[in-house]
């Protein structure tokens, strides 16, 4: 999941970079096929994990910092880019998962998580 997260963003720098349409919307491909994969093992990790009883608690809280804080980069990206330039900003979007990404993996723990409760049954 957060290597389809992190690592699907990198085609981002396409959007920066690109003049060819077509690579343009190769790089949003992958980027929506691999945001759609994380979102399927997130989905099955929620109902897998999570105690029935708190499933609808923390499916709630999930969606409303994720679709609360969509309003907050979108105000950002702008800006941004007109102080950095949009291949800075895009670079930045590409990458910066990437290391969230990693960075979560590692200071979570997950590899140890991941072998002892294996999606596989």
């Amino acid at each position: 999941m957060l290597l389809a997260w992190g690592a699907g963003t990198l085609p981002l720098v396409a959007f920066g970079v690109a003049h060819e349409l077509w690579l343009i919307c190769a790089a949003a491909f992958v980027v929506g096929a691999t945001g759609a994969a994380g979102n399927v093992i997130w989905g099955t990790l929620l109902q897998r994990r999570v105690p029935d009883r708190y499933l609808g608690r923390v499916s709630s809280l999930d969606w409303f910092v994720s679709l609360g804080l969509m309003p907050v980069s979108m105000a950002l990206a702008g800006p941004a880019g007109d102080a950095f330039g949009l291949t800075a900003v895009f670079a930045v979007a590409a990458v910066g998962p990437v290391l969230a990404a990693a960075l979560a993996f590692r200071l979570g723990r997950l590899d140890r998580d991941e072998l002892t409760h294996p999606l596989e049954r």
